[in-house]
């Protein structure tokens, strides 16, 4: 029935966006056609990428947490430009669909990728993937629905054994301009009303 609602959307949606670089370039992945999910745009993604690619082999077979994933365009992006493994976690039903379809369309398996249907919180309460494994995690959480605070509340207090990078998309006013406590930012970066903190744990390597 997935596929079937996938294939429904894909004829549908106007929503469409495209791989930027890597293996996959070129390769169009859908979203829903009625929906608030909004994909991170071109311009952001390329510069998120870009800062990455500017920290030299942080990427490449990286373990790689795709937050509030939407259809998959971040951390297909990532599976792209050569990271090991991505985590896709996401609890919207249409949104699963057409990440399932586009993981297909791109012809990642199992053996590359894990989709966690889940509440992001509930996930992450419940995971062990960062205290020894999860080298980047990407969050693009609802804007204004209270949950980059709780995220920025849970991953500055996990007590590393590494430092991993966090990079968490938000409005300007949902990160307070000094770091939040057990976090470091590294990096700001606004486009257009979307703004981009790359976060280390304190005390962690700054990259």
């Amino acid at each position: 029935m997935a596929r079937r609602n996938a294939s429904v959307m894909a004829r549908n949606t106007k929503k469409q966006i495209k791989v930027i670089a890597g293996a996959l370039k070129g390769r169009v992945l859908i979203y829903p056609p009625e929906t608030a999910l909004r994909p991170t745009m071109q311009r952001t993604r390329e510069a998120i990428f870009g800062s990455l690619r500017s920290l030299g082999s942080l990427l490449e077979d990286a373990v790689f947490v795709d937050l509030y994933a939407a259809a998959g365009g971040i951390g297909i992006e990532a599976l792209s430009r050569g990271a090991r493994f991505v985590h896709f976690v996401e609890n919207d039903g249409d949104a699963l669909a057409c990440l399932r379809a586009n993981l297909e369309r791109c012809g990642v398996g199992p053996d590359r990728c894990l989709v966690h249907p889940r509440d992001v919180m509930e996930f992450l309460g419940k995971c062990e993937l960062f205290e020894n494994d999860a080298a980047i995690v990407y969050a693009d959480p609802p804007y204004e629905s209270g949950q980059t605070r709780l995220l920025l509340e849970f991953f500055g207090g996990i007590d590393y054994a590494y430092a991993p990078l966090l990079i968490v998309e938000h409005r300007q006013n949902e990160v307070p301009e000094e770091d939040p406590p057990g976090l470091s930012r590294t990096k700001l970066k606004r486009f257009g009303q979307s703004w981009v903190s790359f976060f280390v744990p304190a005390g962690g390597e700054r990259p």
